[in-house]
């Protein structure tokens, strides 16, 4: 049960989204740039950190979907590491590049400060440039504050079923016009 009165009929963070749309427009304006807009890691890779950082901070709802979105993105083959990933953190399955990235993640998340020279260095040496140890630092910390959002209000899980169709969603709409999503 939420904390506050959101609409019952919508789970995880459309809920909080419906309830404060003026808010909501910058929140998903900012997901479309840092998961959609063109960068230097495809979409697939981008969802994966959301994914990873939602994991690491205990948040279900953005978890399941952010993967679901990061498994229509990779197909099948790619996201039998992320499906790793998420049961035994093993990092193993996926590029050296994407490896060091995702442990810059984990090092956020074990502490504000807890990025090390030595986490950007390893990223280097595995192929990452500015932009790409830029991106999931950044992606980090607005999941961080999405994962809070969803979580500090208490909303609701969606259905298990319900989480395929929202990652292929996220994967074919924009976040900036969530309204033409439910047309889909």
């Amino acid at each position: 049960m939420a904390h506050i009165a959101l609409p019952s009929d919508v789970p995880g963070i459309r809920g909080p989204l419906a309830f404060r749309p003026d808010a909501a427009k910058h929140l998903l304006g900012l997901a479309e740039t840092i998961l959609r807009q063109p960068a230097s890691l495809e979409p697939g890779e981008r969802e994966t950190i959301a994914t990873w950082t939602s994991h690491l901070n205990g948040c279900r709802f953005c978890t399941k979907s952010h993967a679901a979105a990061a498994r229509a993105w990779l197909g099948a083959e790619r996201s039998a590491a992320l499906d790793r990933l998420l049961a035994s953190n093993d990092t193993g399955g996926f590029t050296p590049k994407m490896q060091a990235l995702l442990e810059i993640s984990r090092a956020l998340q074990a502490c504000v400060l807890g990025v090390r020279p030595q986490h950007v260095e390893a990223a280097r040496a595995a192929g990452a440039t500015d932009m790409d140890i830029h991106d999931p630092v950044l992606i980090f910390a607005a999941f961080c504050m999405y994962n809070r959002y969803v979580e500090g209000l208490g909303t609701r899980e969606a259905a298990e079923a319900e989480y395929e169709p929202v990652g292929r969603r996220l994967r074919d709409h924009d976040h900036v016009r969530p309204e033409r999503d439910a047309q889909a």
